[in-house]
């Protein structure tokens, strides 16, 4: 048994420090390659009425791959005649055979069957590679207004069979970064990119649930009723982080390759339910009302011999740290959009899935942290850890509520956590200690007192239509946030499914109009702060004032609502996509994750010049 653990405390030692020296693995191998609008700076010059010269002045040991050049003039309804491009060098490739590439500077003539327009834009697709390494960036796109404007630049397009949608950037350039990092990194890099970026995703609301999930399981895992202790809560804790980054890597591979994400299909109210029931079920095993164990043959076969709770045992850890995944962190961020669409442009899932792996264990850095404090602070054996357990029975019924109420109207899930809160103070006022321990009596009974406010709070922030348990006084003072996303539903307009969205985008363009598409649902943490700080400021309302607003609420997951996912390539919500006039979707200017007011009113702006 000891040299079992110590084969544990081993291998956990050695993923830590993988871990920790991934980031500076990367950053020493990361300057060997270019940005791609470094590496591929492209410009446009007028040189007569209907001519124009596109350049580019590719960098030092980097080419350009003739037949993978493309141009098109966005101008109404003039359109290119001609397009002249020199002679390029004789280069066989592996992957196209026998190909011509361009070295240094580039120019091609383009010729326009009439005078260009004052705002017309051309728009470059290409695809390049770095000849000493052998890496090549994906297809990329760059549209340049023709008077001079800033261009801008997304993985993937036209040349390249084109991106799904999802993959088009944010505006904070975090996701296209990152897919020009898949294309053309080493793996160094990318797997230091993508930890680095689950590393603050991790600090981020989406994963926040998460802590007293682990914290509970780790709490259940001593053996004997006492404390896990250091070494076995490290453990857990890295087999639930495994679980999770493994999981994140197959379905963000299976989500890629299909255009369709597991975990938006888990977050019905089905699938959500059946999670908060398993919690109530843990919860009860917690209080001591049963014990749940595997069967005996299994557990001596895993070497899991555990009391008590299930999260004590390996198996029961990973289990959790899969469903985790799926219902709990089904969030949209830069990096898990650049990833999927990488997989779905390119077919390449063993690169994106191991970016993905990367990023999950970035995530669960903190979480290593988290549970193994759980394990070293927790008292040892007696009536000290039963009541912890017991506490953390009530964390669990918490987090069912918390699941759950995302289908619950809102004065039941305030009265329901007011019910809970109120048992809580009770039960804690019974395990006040006695004897002459004065000090931890009076802060014990300032913690009942203080849970019984809070629950009493909530009780009457059900009765005063309150809808928000973090503030349920909103009810007789007002609640701001609440009524700046009122503002929202009221100025967009709901659709339904494909076909609604797809009428409403033809009656813009009709209209000549261009459209503004919020993909939210109730469930979606970021969708809930886009709606409430970001779309009512008055600086978006104004970018977005003269756009038809539409908004698609997908929190049912209805067949209807899958279908319009696939076919507007999002894996999840949020997503905001920008259309021009003529119904075009401005895929370089779609929106994932949240996005603060200043940055997406600048971003809708440039969506609309």
């Amino acid at each position: 048994m000891k040299s079992t653990r110590r084969v544990r405390y081993l291998l956990t030692a050695l993923t830590w420090l993988a871990a920790l020296g991934l980031p500076l693995w990367a950053a020493s191998s990361a300057h060997a390659l270019l940005p791609e609008d470094e590496a591929f700076p492209f410009a446009v010059e007028r040189v007569g009425d209907d001519r124009l010269v596109a350049r580019w002045e590719t960098a030092e040991d980097y080419y350009l791959y003739r037949h993978r050049i493309e141009l098109e003039l966005i101008d109404g309804d003039n359109e290119i005649t001609n397009i002249a491009l020199p002679r390029g060098e004789d280069l066989h490739d592996e992957f196209f055979g026998d190909v011509e590439v361009y070295y240094g500077t580039l120019q091609a003539y383009v010729d326009t069957r009439a005078p260009i327009g004052e705002y017309a834009t051309l728009r470059a697709s290409f695809q390049g590679c770095n000849a000493p390494k052998g890496v090549c960036y994906p297809p990329m796109t760059v549209e340049v207004r023709v008077d001079g404007g800033e261009a801008t630049r997304t993985a993937g397009g036209p040349g390249g069979g084109g991106p799904p949608a999802g993959g088009a950037a944010s505006g904070g350039g975090g996701d296209t970064r990152l897919a020009g990092l898949l294309g053309g990194g080493s793996a160094a890099a990318i797997l230091g990119g993508f930890f680095l970026a689950g590393l603050l995703l991790a600090f981020t609301a989406c994963l926040y649930p998460m802590i007293p999930i682990l914290s509970g399981l780790i709490v259940g895992a001593g053996r004997g009723g006492g404390r896990p202790g250091t070494g076995r809560a490290l453990w857990l804790s890295f087999v639930y982080v495994q679980a999770m980054a493994v999981t994140y890597a197959a379905a963000g591979a299976l989500a890629g390759l299909s255009g369709r994400a597991i975990q938006a299909d888990l977050q019905g109210p089905l699938a959500a339910g059946a999670f908060a029931a398993l919690f109530v079920v843990l919860a009860g095993a917690m209080f001591g009302f049963y014990s749940i164990q595997m069967p005996a043959a299994l557990q001596s076969r895993l070497q899991n011999a555990s009391a008590g709770l299930p999260g004590g045992q390996t198996a029961g850890v990973a289990g959790m740290g899969v469903a985790s995944t799926l219902i709990v962190g089904a969030c949209s961020g830069p990096a898990l959009v650049a990833a999927l669409a990488f997989i779905g442009n390119t077919g390449d899932a063993a690169l994106g899935a191991a970016a993905l792996y990367a990023m999950a264990l970035g995530m669960g850095a903190p979480l290593l942290v988290v549970g193994t404090a759980a394990g070293r602070w927790m008292p040892g054996s007696g009536p000290w850890m039963t009541a912890v357990k017991q506490l953390f029975g009530f964390v669990f019924l918490g987090v069912a509520l918390w699941m759950a109420s995302r289908f619950l109207p809102a004065w039941l899930e305030l009265g329901a956590w007011g019910a809970l809160l109120l048992i809580a103070a009770i039960w804690l006022l019974r395990k006040l200690p006695g004897g002459r321990a004065a000090a931890p009596r009076a802060a014990a009974g300032t913690l009942a007192a203080l849970v019984a406010v809070v629950g009493i709070a909530q009780i009457g922030g059900a009765a005063t239509g309150a809808t928000d348990p973090l503030r349920p006084w909103t009810g007789i003072t007002g609640d701001p946030y609440a009524e700046a996303r009122a503002r929202v539903l009221a100025e967009w307009e709901g659709v339904s499914g494909l076909n609604g969205l797809e009428k409403a985008l033809e009656q813009a363009r009709a209209e000549g109009r261009p459209a503004v598409v919020d993909v939210t649902a109730e469930w979606c943490v970021y969708c809930v702060q886009l709606e409430e700080r970001t779309l009512p400021d008055d600086r978006v309302r104004a970018a977005l004032d003269e756009a038809v607003k539409l908004r698609v609420d997908v929190t049912g997951m209805s067949p209807a609502d899958r279908k319009l996912l696939e076919q507007l390539n999002v894996f999840l919500p949020p997503a905001v996509l920008f259309f021009d006039a003529e119904g075009r979707e401005r895929d370089e200017r779609r929106v994932v994750g949240f996005m603060d007011a200043e940055r997406f009113a600048e971003h809708a702006r440039a969506a609309f010049e």
